[in-house]
C-alpha cells in the first residue's frame, strides 16, 4: 500500500528532473519556409501582448497608461508593433533570428530585482493558450535582459529578452557587426523568458494574443501590402 503511495510521488519528482534536465535543453531540426520578406517567430510560446507603438510609446495597462518603450528594450526604437511571446514550461528554449539582417547591437542590462513573471496559475495557463497580460507586469522593466537589435530590409528590428524571474543566463549566438539570415540561432534561455519583438511600422503583424507559435515556422508579420 504505501508503495502505491509513493509511485506517484516519484514518478512526479523523475517527469519534473527530465524537464529540468533534458527537456528543456533539446534542439530539433527546423527548416525555414517562409518567404523572404516575412517575419518569422524568435521563439516558441504564447503570444501575451501585441500593442502599436505611437510616440514611442505603448499602452501598457488596462488603465491605460503608457511605456515607454526604450525602457523596456533597453534601447532606442521608432513607432511600430511591439509583440511578446512567453516561453511555457515545454517550449523550446533557443531563441531565432525573425529576419535577416545586420546585427546592429547586443546589449545586456543585469538586475539585483527579479521578480516572477509567471505564478504557477499563469504558467498552467500557457499551457491552455490563455496568457496573462505580462505587459501590466511591473517585472517587465526591472528584471534582467538582453536585446538584439537587427537592421532588416523592412527596418529595424529587435529581439529583447526578459528574465522569467531568475538570473537570464542568457547565452547569445550573435556579436555586433554579423550578417545573419532568418532562422539563425539568436540565444539559448536555459531559464525560459518573456521573449518580445519591436517590428518598424512598415510590417502588419499576424499573430494575435493566444496563438502559440513556433520559433523559426510561424509567420507573426509580413510587409504592409494595403496601396
Amino acid at each position: 500500500m504505501r508503495l502505491r503511495r509513493l509511485l506517484p510521488v516519484a514518478a512526479a519528482g523523475l517527469a519534473a528532473v527530465y524537464l529540468r534536465k533534458v527537456h528543456r535543453f533539446r534542439d530539433p531540426v527546423r527548416v525555414l519556409s517562409a518567404p523572404a520578406h516575412d517575419v518569422v517567430s524568435p521563439a516558441d510560446g504564447v503570444v501575451c501582448f501585441v500593442r502599436r507603438v505611437t510616440g514611442g510609446a505603448v499602452e501598457a495597462g488596462p488603465d491605460g497608461r503608457s511605456m515607454q518603450v526604450d525602457a523596456l528594450l533597453g534601447m532606442d526604437s521608432a513607432d511600430g508593433w511591439l509583440l511578446g511571446i512567453a516561453l511555457g514550461p515545454l517550449d523550446v528554449h533557443y531563441t531565432y533570428q525573425p529576419v535577416s539582417g545586420t546585427i546592429m547591437a547586443v546589449t545586456h542590462q543585469g538586475s539585483d530585482r527579479n521578480v516572477r513573471l509567471l505564478n504557477p496559475l499563469a504558467r498552467a495557463g500557457l499551457l491552455a493558450s490563455r496568457p496573462a497580460d505580462l505587459l501590466a507586469h511591473p517585472g517587465i522593466l526591472t528584471n534582467e535582459r538582453l536585446s538584439i537589435s537587427m537592421q532588416a530590409e523592412a527596418g529595424p528590428v529587435t529581439v529583447t529578452v526578459i528574465a522569467a524571474g531568475r538570473a537570464l543566463d542568457a547565452m547569445p549566438y550573435v556579436k555586433e557587426g554579423d550578417r545573419a539570415r532568418a532562422g539563425y540561432k539568436l540565444a539559448f534561455l536555459p531559464h525560459g523568458g518573456l521573449v518580445v519583438v519591436h517590428l518598424p511600422a512598415s510590417l502588419t503583424p499576424l499573430a494575435a494574443v493566444g496563438d502559440h507559435v513556433t520559433g523559426m515556422q510561424t509567420v507573426i508579420a509580413r510587409p504592409d501590402s494595403r496601396p
